[in-house]
């Protein structure tokens, strides 16, 4: 299973943790989802899969830059 992923945002907290997400496809299955990584300090570090669902469920600036870069791959 390989997978490919695009950084689509970035987080930086005022404790000076960071969050990157990325859209992510796995080249096998076809299947697209989000991953969450974390440098979060109380956990050791971190990365979460989410479904594209649940991820856009959320609404937010996160949400906002993925929409922003599914635009991008429509040609105009």
């Amino acid at each position: 299973m390989a997978i490919v992923k695009k950084q689509f945002y970035k987080n930086h907290k005022t404790n000076g943790d960071e969050y990157l997400f990325h859209l992510a496809r796995d080249t096998d299955s076809g299947e697209v989802f989000i991953i969450r990584q974390s440098d979060y300090v109380v956990d050791g570090g971190s990365e979460k899969q989410m479904t594209l669902y649940d991820f856009l469920a959320g609404g937010g600036n996160r949400q906002n830059a993925l929409l922003q870069l599914i635009g991008t791959l429509v040609p105009e």
